[in-house]
């Protein structure tokens, strides 16, 4: 019996083919999303009972990297399939060729109604869209991300929100937490959940569909309606704080660039345990949100043949490592939670620990629907989804460019990791030397150093380890330069 639920399951595309039905695709992505604030992944303050049931009968990634941690790049590379080097969008402000081609044409191209709704943040000159359908918006224009909209005083609203620091080159004057002072359907994201279900409404039922539904939350502006504060114990909230010594061994760009704007530092204690529980309780409303779109299609039958996967672009700091928001590669930004849920398509249960990359998001669902993803970067994880087996292990790497804030603006940032090593520091695939007088760079020992306390870059006697990276970075450049 065994036997045969495995050859089920493995040649499911196969047989949907044949049928001539493909699934349908819904694609939940939220922005700046923690893995620690989801019980599946072993959060004990985190809220998220929607998310959990979608593990549970799915498969769980323990370890999936951002291809960028920041918003423009990763979502310009999830669309793509192709790394943020390739496509050229290594910052916010960087823009994707007018020749850029999109995966999701695939989808479009094969028959499906392909639809998103909410956060966009991709920036394209050509006249085809990622979607045929986009809408929404990202904020409610009742609460931004650095202030309330007229009529709101935020004093009577519980607001943290960073402070202008003396001599402060950058002003980042984020809300890091506060109620939302009105009802919650008139938030950006329950709109934008009302907007997709008004759409699959009016669909062609005959035709396969390709919905993401993008939320800003738990991004800045991070306010939540009141009930969502209930559900989280601050008390429960364990974030370690960082010692001098862990922040004197830190990279330059993080010492001196990335802390003179969001340097955790600048909040007192009390205001940073607030911006914590906050952020957790918007966590535990994007959960919410995500629960209100499914709930709504399981009573109609939508999910009966939907491929479901869940992902953010990036995570972001609340104070550990000295720091706010993102921008780094510690495990904080860097790692997403990656969730996959379809019945007789993939493994239910499953818990995979071997690092991945979110870059083969698109790749992955194209192969689960019996689509040719084409030649890009992204690697295809239907193989472990379908068996519920560890996927071959590969380096792992993640791209930034500050592009804009007067540091090192044009120099690649590059992250890799291979097994329990984790390198970051600047290069570049084409001019490798230009950088070796000033890396800038970090080496985390993961397994040794789960935290990422001790920076062993320098003066650590792992120069062994650095150069094998290096190696298998210059690897990963090649192979992408020659694709």
């Amino acid at each position: 019996m065994l036997r045969r639920r495995e050859f089920l399951l493995s040649t499911a595309p196969a047989i949907l083919r044949a049928a001539g039905q493909r699934p349908n695709v819904l694609w939940l992505m939220t922005d700046e999303h923690r893995p620690d604030s989801l019980g599946c992944y072993g959060s004990p303050w985190g809220r998220s009972p929607h998310l959990d049931n979608l593990a549970a009968g799915g498969t769980l990634f323990l370890s999936a990297y951002t291809p960028s941690p920041v918003c423009v790049p990763c979502r310009s590379s999830l669309l793509t399939g192709n790394s943020a080097s390739t496509t050229g969008v290594l910052h916010n402000e960087a823009k994707l060729s007018p020749e850029t081609r999109f995966l999701t044409w695939r989808f479009e191209d094969a028959g499906y109604q392909t639809a998103s709704f909410g956060k966009k943040h991709y920036f394209f000159a050509g006249a085809r869209q990622a979607f045929q359908t986009e809408g929404g918006r990202p904020t409610d224009g009742i609460v931004d991300p650095a202030r309330y909209g007229k009529g709101y005083d935020p004093a009577q609203h519980d607001v943290v929100q960073y402070p202008v620091l003396p001599k402060q080159k950058i002003q980042r004057r984020w809300i890091l937490g506060g109620q939302f002072p009105a009802s919650e359907d008139e938030t950006a994201e329950a709109r934008n959940v009302s907007l997709a279900t008004q759409w699959l409404d009016g669909r062609d039922p005959a035709k396969p569909f390709l919905l993401r539904l993008s939320l800003n939350a738990p991004h800045t502006p991070v306010v939540v309606p009141a009930k969502y504060l209930a559900q989280v114990d601050p008390n429960r909230i364990r974030i370690p704080s960082p010692t001098q010594q862990e922040l004197d061994r830190q990279p330059e760009r993080e010492r001196v660039l990335l802390r003179s704007f969001e340097g955790s530092d600048a909040l007192t204690a009390d205001q940073l345990r607030k911006a914590q529980h906050y952020y957790y309780a918007r966590c535990a409303f994007a959960d919410a949100m995500c629960g209100r779109l499914l709930d709504w299609m399981r009573t109609r039958g939508l999910l009966d043949n939907t491929i479901v996967v869940m992902t953010a672009d990036h995570g972001t700091h609340l104070g550990d490592h000295g720091l706010l928001q993102k921008q780094t590669f510690y495990e904080q930004v860097a790692t997403v939670p990656y969730i996959f849920h379809a019945p007789g398509l993939v493994r239910r249960g499953a818990r995979l620990q071997t690092p991945v990359s979110t870059l083969g998001l698109l790749p992955t669902l194209l192969d689960l629907a019996g689509l040719p993803s084409g030649n890009v970067e992204g690697t295809s994880l239907a193989p472990s989804l379908r068996k519920g087996t560890e996927p071959p292990r590969r380096p792992v790497v993640s791209e930034i460019a500050f592009g804009y804030q007067g540091w090192r603006d044009q120099d690649r940032q590059v992250m890799i990791r291979d097994g329990h090593l984790k390198l970051s520091l600047f290069s570049a695939p084409r001019d490798p030397a230009r950088f070796a007088a000033n890396p800038d760079g970090a080496l985390y020992d993961l397994r040794q150093d789960p935290h990422e306390t001790r920076n062993l870059f320098a003066g650590h006697g792992r120069q062994a380890d650095i150069q094998r990276l290096l190696r298998h970075l210059a690897g990963w450049d090649a192979r992408r330069l020659q694709s």
